[in-house]
């Protein structure tokens, strides 16, 4: 039996990408050892942390003299002057010497103490034991947590085995056929890009939305023209990816309406805009009563006339909760920055896109010459994650239609 040919290739993490060893400075702090179960207490109102601020969860924060790396150069000409002390690590941030040392002084009543000290540590996790080993031996003691390390930096390994297995099914492909006519569809109509965007239920299989880009759309005639003309690159609230999560939640509003739990909510709720179905394949998939069932005409260069071909649809929610949780999501290109978070946002649980966008994707983490490299998709900043690969046979899957490959914000 022939090996299965794997066609999605997950996406690089920032973490994963870095190919070099980040250094920043640090404060060593010399404190009396009875400190030692209170001191991170005591400072920790006055340091800051996240964002743009090191963590240092990977190096010992309180460390005793014979643990020291002896490659520090105060440490060969340390005198302990007979003082039974311990030695605390803070990032040498944005908090000042004198502002630490005010705030430790008072819990302190030895002579000379508290006194501070440089050292050059890593920035992030180590990658490996060897590693955390090494920089031990010459920084600082540092610590290598595997669990920790993948769910910070990377995604689990058995995770992301688990979840490409799934998607890597015949299936995988007809989402992605979907998600290039949908793009084609709406770009043949006027309304935007050749982008396209689906989303499925892993669990079911069944697809809950499809939408295409209409960044160029409007109801009046007049204010279309001029952005269809001008080829507009803004309004990312109708891009394809927001269209589909608000295609989403217009299908949840109208089934908690018919189910009766929102009827005190009908004189001030109203469905989202962009999640509006605009061409035949978003209708299609918009709810079983406003199906189009007649999908055997030509679109330009667009035939639908296969309607067994098309995966089955879903109506209603499968939670309560956030109402994108757990559901996944095919795009023809990578999306934007803003499209990049609102999928974050909404909590998808993996996405698959065929055509990176070097200049404008949010996903990718690779840095260079006119490379974004964000990685949005797995940051330890951002309170969710998300399980993305590239497409890599998507582009055999386009049959004829034209879709965008040019540099713009998809």
């Amino acid at each position: 039996m022939a090996d299965q040919v794997l066609f999605l290739e997950p996406l690089k993490t920032l973490h994963e990408t870095r190919s070099d060893e980040e250094f920043v400075r640090a404060f060593v702090v010399e404190i009396p050892a009875k400190l030692t179960s209170k001191a991170l207490s005591i400072v920790k109102p006055i340091i800051p942390s996240g964002g743009k601020h090191p963590s240092f969860s990977h190096l010992r924060r309180l460390c005793t003299l014979p643990h020291l790396p002896l490659d520090l150069t105060w440490r060969r000409d340390y005198d302990a002057r007979g003082l039974q002390t311990i030695f605390l690590l803070l990032p040498n941030t944005v908090v000042p010497w004198e502002d630490i040392q005010a705030t430790l002084t008072p819990h302190i009543d030895v002579e000379g103490l508290p006194r501070c000290f440089d050292a050059v540590v890593p920035r992030f996790a180590p990658l490996s034991a060897e590693q955390a080993a090494l920089w031990t031996e010459r920084y600082w003691p540092s610590i290598f947590n595997p669990a920790a390390q993948v769910v910070q930096d990377a995604p689990p390994l058995h995770q992301l085995r688990r979840v490409r297995t799934a998607l890597e099914v015949p299936m995988a492909d007809r989402y992605m056929r979907l998600a290039f006519l949908a793009a084609a569809e709406s770009h043949e109509a006027g309304h935007g890009r050749s982008v396209g965007a689906v989303v499925v239920d892993p669990d079911t299989g069944a697809v809950v939305a499809v939408a295409g880009d209409a960044r160029w759309w409007s109801e009046d005639p007049k204010i279309h023209k001029s952005l269809m003309a001008n080829h507009c690159e803004g309004r990312p609230e109708y891009h394809a990816v927001m269209r589909a999560i608000a295609m989403v939640a217009n299908k949840e509003l109208r089934r908690r309406i018919k189910a009766g739990s929102h009827n005190r909510f009908l004189a001030t709720c109203s469905e989202t805009p962009s999640g509006q179905a605009l061409t035949s394949i978003e209708a299609r998939y918009e709810d079983d009563d406003k199906v189009l069932r007649d999908l055997t005409a030509g679109l330009g260069n667009i035939t639908l006339a296969d309607d067994d071909a098309l995966p089955d649809k879903q109506s209603g929610s499968r939670t309560e909760g956030y109402l994108c949780s757990g559901l996944d999501l095919y795009l023809t290109h990578e999306p934007c920055v803003c499209c990049a978070m609102a999928m974050i946002h909404s909590r998808f649980r993996a996405c698959v896109f065929g055509r990176k966008m070097p200049r404008s994707g949010g996903l990718s983490a690779e840095a260079g010459d006119k490379l974004l490299g964000y990685g949005l998709f797995w940051r330890r900043e951002l309170n969710w994650r998300v399980m993305t690969f590239q497409h890599t046979r998507a582009a055999a899957l386009e049959r004829g239609e034209r879709i965008d490959t040019g540099i713009f914000h998809a």
